[in-house]
């Protein structure tokens, strides 16, 4: 069967069991008073100061994308001590364990990734802060590593016993392109039920996935002298120009669901201030929810520079991306998944909680193969993606506590025929 008909099967399936279990929400504040949640909860709090510095002890292993071996021994590692079955690591890197259930429960990917974007980056040290940790990656992904070392010891700790089955995935080359996920999931036989990426600030859903284009655009010319410029093609007049009627496109900010934004962020060429350059760039980043509109965009802003172009007498090297399409599914705002998530966000009480299907998380891969995916919030953090990198440590655990509540509540979920 082509990944086409895959991805649409799946979609149907999606709809027919949105549609059967009538997506009510499977939260209820009931499960606050069950034994198994009190005694989840009361061991993150026993262990709260071993928890900070195994957090500590996960950020300071360097893990630069493609170099994420030692993070990954020390997952292989804690998922054997944690009784994992089928633990191990794939040919791309990614770290597998799974808490088997019953052969009729759902099959529920739990992502997390190991890399961080710090290439170079060969000694890590964090300060701790009152609340707050600082350092490179400490939130972006390492907080969720450790989500999911802990709600795991949690969970096993109150005597959970899961009637689902639950596949806990170590991913590599996320912040390069979703590489190990997308890898796992293509060459993986079995059909996962749902996806839940563990990634991005606590309090923000994300059911579906954000689409991205653009790239790059560079105009060449003969170039010369400013003395002998008249009449001379400019690629530097030629970037001015197509900038200019970039920004004149129709770019919707509503409904969400069509959410596209349009941005210039580099630009350059010549080399002296006395010569028509002979070549000149600009990058373009786009994003759009609807793989319809960044489709449409797209082809504008190509036209757009074949125009300018042959308006200005330039030579054109247009390098626009089109690996990373939208992906959104029927219903999936109103299923069962988000707005369980969303009953135990408010119910935690998390503040600045967003909805949205602006997605670029694991999750991601998920939506492109039909799957129900969301991601969950890590932590609270600023500065994600610098060296001044900040994470805090009381929505480490309010996240873990959110995890352990959707786990609990998704239990509800029918088994599968």
């Amino acid at each position: 069967m082509s990944k086409r008909c895959f991805i649409i099967l799946g979609l149907i399936l999606f709809v027919f069991q949105g549609a059967a279990q009538g997506d009510e929400s499977l939260f209820t504040p009931k499960l606050l008073t069950t034994p198994l949640i009190k005694k989840a909860f009361a061991f993150l709090e026993q262990s709260r100061e071993e928890i900070i510095a195994n957090w500590i002890y996960l950020a300071e292993i360097p893990s630069p994308s493609g170099q994420e071996g030692k993070r990954a021994a020390y997952m292989e590692k804690i998922f054997k001590e944690l009784g994992l079955s089928q633990v191990g690591l794939d040919k791309s890197g990614n770290v597998q364990g799974v808490w088997p259930g019953q052969k009729t429960g759902k099959k529920i990917l739990v992502t997390a990734h190991l890399d961080t974007v710090f290439q170079g980056v060969k000694s890590i040290r964090v300060k701790r802060e009152g609340n707050l940790l600082k350092a490179p990656g400490i939130g972006d992904d390492t907080a969720s590593l450790i989500n999911l070392i802990w709600t795991i010891k949690a969970l096993q700790n109150a005597g959970f016993k899961p009637k689902h089955n639950y596949y806990f995935l170590a991913t590599v080359g996320e912040e390069i392109g979703f590489v190990g996920m997308k890898a796992y999931l293509a060459e993986l036989p079995r059909k996962f039920d749902l996806v839940l990426a563990l990634d991005g600030d606590l309090g923000k859903v994300h059911y579906g996935a954000l689409g991205f284009g653009g790239g790059r655009v560079v105009y060449r010319g003969p170039g010369a002298h400013t003395m002998q410029s008249r009449g001379i093609p400019n690629p530097a007049v030629a970037v001015a120009k197509t900038i200019t009627r970039l920004y004149q496109i129709d770019c919707p900010a509503q409904p969400l669901e069509k959410w596209t934004i349009l941005n210039v962020g580099m630009i350059g060429g010549g080399k002296v201030t006395n010569a028509v350059p002979q070549e000149a760039y600009f990058t373009i980043d786009l994003r759009s929810a609807s793989q319809k509109e960044l489709m449409r965009i797209q082809n504008e802003i190509e036209q757009i520079c074949r125009q300018v172009a042959y308006e200005e007498n330039v030579f054109l090297e247009l390098n626009l991306r089109k690996d990373s399409p939208a992906y959104q599914l029927p219903g999936a705002r109103n299923s069962f998944l988000v707005k369980t998530l969303v009953d135990i966000l408010e119910y935690l009480k998390i503040k600045d909680i967003e909805v949205d299907p602006l997605g670029s998380t694991e999750a991601n891969v998920g939506l492109a193969y039909g799957l129900l995916s969301v991601n969950l919030g890590r932590t609270y953090g600023r500065f994600k993606h610098s060296l001044r990198e900040e994470a805090e440590i009381d929505g480490l655990f309010l996240a873990m506590k959110q995890i352990i509540l959707l786990l609990a509540s998704l239990e509800k979920a029918p088994l599968t025929d």
